[in-house]
């Protein structure tokens, strides 16, 4: 479980990191309030002007779990934010506008998103489609002209799609959510977004290196073992259940026992790391993962039992039997 959470911490190391290192532009945007209202729009565009207008959102109170991004962060659904793109009257979708982080340049054949040598930078675009599988939007960079437009110059309508294509355009990617600020978004509330994913990216690594190094420590011959005798009562009320075939239970039996001497010696090993760890400060780059507080209450519940007569309550039964 441990190499398969270092796989995908390491997978999307990478483009997080690309992430941050743009957080200055992310703050120009929140500084200038990037939503540049209708009025302001030019009268040519490949835009429906309707998907710039803002959703009035309710303020982000609890974070549910995630390994990096927060959908609860978000106002619309996808089917919602490409919805943006319809005109009154109209059947087919413009992209929706927005920013989003991309390689500062395009190359053919594209570089592998997860090289060290591309640049990134936010960049407006247009949204095209949702992939429900892969959870990413496929976007497609302006021009000089502020214009979405194909390879023969023609607007990009209902995403692009055409039968029988299946590669990616020059300037097209696939983006996640968490690089991509739709114009009719709240960047305030992307900026949160954007923190509580690096936030919870350096508690991850915090938690992957501590749980790393206690996995390396060995184990020597004057750490305590676990008990035998509480071992063997471990096992005979484990055994004692009615109705098991205790000659397939064999071999299920000794591999739980070498699972248990690993987690008591992993367990000892823990103490004495957490104790190291905190009295020496030259492993300061080590996070000791934080306990939750146990609630104890200062008494038991009190509960409110009604005093009844014993031989009453006899008759009221025998009364309800024969009755």
């Amino acid at each position: 479980m441990l190499k398969l959470t270092l796989l995908i911490v390491f997978s999307l190391f990478l483009t997080v990191a690309a992430l941050l290192k743009t957080l200055p532009d992310l703050h120009n945007v929140l500084e200038n309030n990037w939503q540049e209202p209708s009025t302001q729009l030019q009268h040519e565009t490949d835009f429906h002007p309707g998907s710039y207008a803002p959703k009035v959102q309710i303020a982000y109170t609890w974070p549910p779990g995630h390994i990096f991004d927060n959908e609860e962060f978000d106002c619309r659904t996808p089917e919602e934010w490409l919805a943006l793109g319809y005109e009154q009257g109209s059947i087919d979708r413009k992209p929706v506008p927005a920013k989003a982080l991309l390689p500062t340049k395009n190359s053919i054949p594209p570089v592998d998103p997860k090289s060290l040598a591309l640049e990134y930078s936010w960049q407006l675009v247009g949204v095209l489609q949702y992939s429900q599988e892969k959870k990413q939007y496929l976007v497609h960079k302006v021009d000089c002209n502020g214009w979405v437009r194909d390879s023969m110059g023609k607007p990009i309508l209902n995403g692009g799609q055409r039968k029988g294509v299946l590669s990616l355009e020059e300037g097209q990617y696939w983006v996640p959510r968490i690089r991509l600020l739709f114009c009719a978004e709240d960047p305030h509330v992307f900026a949160q977004r954007v923190q509580f994913a690096q936030n919870l990216r350096q508690k991850s690594e915090a938690l992957l290196l501590y749980h790393l190094s206690i996995d390396c420590m060995p184990v020597w011959s004057g750490t305590p073992t676990l008990n035998l005798t509480s071992l063997e009562n471990i096992r005979k009320y484990a055994l004692s259940t009615p109705g098991l075939h205790l000659e397939r239970l064999q071999d299920c039996e000794e591999r739980l026992k070498t699972e248990l001497y690993l987690e008591y010696s992993r367990t000892m090993n823990q103490i004495v790391f957490d104790k190291v760890v905190q009295d020496n400060p030259e492993f300061s780059y080590i996070t000791l993962p934080q306990k939750e507080p146990e609630n104890v209450p200062e008494r038991g519940r009190e509960m409110d039992i009604k005093k009844r007569d014993y031989f009453q309550t006899v008759r009221d039964l025998m009364l309800i039997y024969y009755c």
